[in-house]
């Protein structure tokens, strides 16, 4: 698929894959305002909501360990791959799907799309 078709097809841009490095994370605000967090890690991408299911708190800066992201406020911990957390949160995190395309890492804004 082209970029063009990619962004027609509602893929959003979000960086070179060379700027995605092996551990590294990078962020994009989708068209709906939501802002998204993307993870290589070892070589797979995952793309997950940047805001907490627990208070709606920012974990953009969180810690992370192996496939697990840490909310930095209150400690839940949610799996990148499926959004499911651990107890503060009740609810996941909104999971999105990442592909390469034309070397540019986007996302799908339609949850698990």
């Amino acid at each position: 698929m082209t970029e063009r078709a990619a962004l027609r097809a509602g893929w959003i841009p979000v960086c070179p894959t060379e700027q995605l490095a092996t551990d590294g994370r990078a962020a994009v605000d989708l068209p709906s305002g939501e802002r998204c967090l993307v993870f290589n890690v070892e070589g797979a991408l995952y793309a997950v909501s940047a805001t907490c299911s627990h208070r709606a708190l920012s974990i953009e800066g969180g810690p992370v360990q192996g496939t697990t992201i840490v909310c930095p406020w209150h400690k839940a911990r949610f799996d990148m791959a499926t959004g499911k957390g651990t107890r503060p949160a009740r609810e996941p995190l909104k999971t999105f799907a990442v592909a390469v395309i034309d070397g540019t890492v986007c996302v799908h804004e339609k949850e698990g799309e």
